[in-house]
């Protein structure tokens, strides 16, 4: 099943959720440690592949385009 949302979820409330560049139109990943370089992907389901497959990595989310690494959420399942 295509995933339809990767957020950020504290206390039971949304309260970021994945983003896709104005620029690029992609999604934006990072590496452990790392703010720079992303690793741009087109859709949530290479998002979801990429944070199971690289643990402390994160995305930007929306509101304020931050990178989050903890409390993520995967169609509803933490990461």
């Amino acid at each position: 099943m295509p995933i339809t949302r990767v957020e950020k979820i504290v206390a039971g409330l949304v309260v970021a959720g994945a983003g896709r560049s104005r620029k690029t139109g992609n999604y934006h990943c990072h590496h452990r440690g790392s703010n720079v370089d992303a690793v741009e992907l087109s859709s949530l389901d290479e998002v979801a592949e990429f944070l199971r497959a690289n643990p402390g990595s994160g995305v930007r989310m929306e509101p304020r385009w931050s990178k989050i690494v903890d409390d993520i959420y995967i169609g509803g399942i933490p990461r």
